[in-house]
């Protein structure tokens, strides 16, 4: 299966569930150029779809009149593998293997390894897949030393597999998902690249390459394997508007000789690598500074409450009064349009139940006796409507009890547009999902927070620590946020009330001015230049994010 940049042969439905989108054929052989070279003997394509590789990777051998090379392509399909004979019947180097990479990977890793990996796999979560399938793959990388989960998506298992083929000095290329670059499953694969290669290239893509399926797409070019522990490899970026622009202008050798190298520590996800230069310098310089903290040292951060189904459980006050439910309720915020700022008021609250249903069902340690009659009828109304079937529902002691029903100190905004926010809970409310919860550790201040939370460096950090997707949204789960870095210090001289009416008044870059002045420069001890280097790494993060809609 593969990735491809223009209209696709299948319906998106049903490609999306095989997880196969087709490479372009002048892109393949682009990349199929750069690996395979006159030393080139054994090449691998893991996943060759109908051919898209195989083709340009023949027509290579040929050019360099390479004799002695032979290709192995695996293809799970059947229909794709006989489209790929097909393009190329007359090649007698090709070993055509019909199956699942995973069945072939032990016969693979006995043979010499290749000195090339090329391709595209199929973008589809573990979950998804056949546990037969799922279960050699785990083995095949349990042996290898890392740990899979059911969480990670196939395309990562390729690449660590792949790696493990190589031998010492082989290339590979993959066409994959940006996810490469933040998503936390990953993280093992970013550290094997970075430790067995002499190089890393990544090429990024201003434009969505997918808009109708809102994936973001990468090219990953390694090269120089190397077996050795301890070793830490050159990272190259390249951002360009589109494929074209990469086929059409760039030479990959000279390109990477002229690039500056980079590298990341503990806890930067490799979003931050497409940064310039100058930003990605002071922000890796910045977030080494000793008086940092972690979120999660000052407050634990957990998601927003389940209920099953929202439209029976969250109410509006009206039918809250109707139902007699008052002393059933509890206040509860499900969208962060109605936290506009540090702090969650009593006024914030009457304008955002004005709008939205704000009234949350809680039945917990309530006697069935105890419940007024109109409310039992709307439970039961709820059985008619086969809410209790429901699979959140239905694994409950009492379907209509939602559990962890309890109210935070604080809310952080979970999905981001410009900037996240840690807002102070003053009404004692709770919250959906669609919002994390933020419980203060050791009496710290959730107003001191919030109101420190503010500044550019965290932002920053927000951005290099959470995952963005194609419509330019960006999302931290609790533990991306607990990672977050945080200037703190509990007796901090700053007034959230100043913070709180700055942006209120739609003035952020002044609540920011004001907030940095404080936690950046006076306690990190930062210059101002250095302030607005890392303030320009935010924006400039945020700016590429937003601009992929």
């Amino acid at each position: 299966m593969e990735l491809f940049f223009g209209t696709n042969k299948l319906p998106a439905s049903e490609r999306k569930l095989r997880g196969g989108y087709y490479t372009p054929n002048k892109l393949a052989a682009y990349l199929v150029d750069w690996a395979v070279r006159f030393d080139t003997k054994r090449i691998l394509e893991p996943s060759c779809g109908d051919g898209n590789f195989v083709v340009p990777i023949i027509e290579r051998l040929k050019k360099l009149k390479k004799i002695d090379a032979s290709l192995t392509a695996v293809e799970l399909e059947t229909d794709e593998l006989l489209s790929a004979q097909k393009k190329v019947h007359d090649s007698d180097i090709i070993d055509w293997r019909f199956g699942d990479f995973f069945n072939h990977y032990a016969e693979l890793s006995k043979d010499k390894r290749f000195d090339v990996v090329l391709g595209n796999p199929p973008f589809i979560r573990f979950q998804h897949i056949e546990n037969t399938s799922r279960d050699i793959a785990f083995s095949h990388l349990r042996k290898s030393g890392y740990k899979p989960t059911k969480l990670a998506n196939i395309w990562s298992a390729f690449v660590q597999l792949s790696i493990e083929l190589l031998k010492e000095g082989g290339r590979m290329g993959f066409v994959l998902p940006a996810e490469l670059l933040q998503v936390n499953y990953a993280e093992e694969l970013r550290n094997k690249l970075v430790s067995s290669f002499e190089n890393v290239l990544i090429i990024g893509f201003k434009k969505l390459v997918f808009p109708d399926i809102q994936q973001e797409v990468v090219l990953l070019l390694a090269e120089g394997k190397r077996s050795e522990k301890g070793f830490i490899s050159d990272i190259h970026t390249l951002e360009l508007e589109d494929g074209e622009e990469l086929i059409r202008t760039i030479n990959l050798d000279n390109a990477v000789r002229h690039l500056p190298v980079k590298h990341t520590h503990t806890g930067m996800k490799w979003t931050s690598l497409f940064m310039s230069d100058e930003k990605f310098s002071v922000l890796e310089k910045v977030a080494q500074n000793p008086l940092l903290t972690s979120l999660g040292k000052i407050a634990s951060i957990d998601v927003g409450l389940v209920t099953g189904r929202n439209s029976f459980f969250v109410i509006h006050e009206k039918r809250m009064e109707a139902l007699g439910a008052i002393d059933f309720t509890i206040p509860i915020v499900g969208r962060t349009s109605g936290l506009k700022s540090v702090v969650f008021n009593s006024q914030d609250f009457e304008k955002y139940r004005l709008i939205h249903p704000s009234y949350l069902l809680n039945f917990n340690q309530r006697r069935t006796e105890e419940i007024p009659k109109d409310l039992l009828k709307y439970i039961a109304s709820g059985e008619k409507e086969e809410v209790n079937k429901g699979y959140k529902c239905r694994i409950r002691k009492r379907w209509f009890d939602v559990p962890s029903i309890y109210v935070p100190d604080g809310f952080l905004f979970r999905q981001i547009h410009k900037y996240p926010l840690m807002v102070v809970n003053e009404i004692g409310a709770t919250s959906t999902d669609t919002v994390h919860r933020v419980r203060m550790k050791n009496g710290n201040s959730p107003h001191k927070l919030a109101s420190v939370f503010f500044n550019s460096l965290t932002l920053a950090w927000a951005e290099v620590a959470g995952r963005s997707y194609g419509g330019g949204v960006l999302e931290l789960e609790p533990n991306e946020a607990e990672k977050l870095l945080i200037p703190w210090k509990e007796d901090m001289d700053i007034d959230i009330s100043i913070v709180d009416n700055l942006l209120r008044n739609g003035k952020e870059i002044e609540a920011l001015d004001y907030v940095d002045t404080i936690v950046l420069e006076q306690f990190l001890g930062l210059t101002r230049k250095e302030v607005l280097d890392v303030r320009g790494a935010w924006q400039e993060l945020r700016d590429r994010r937003i601009n992929r809609k």
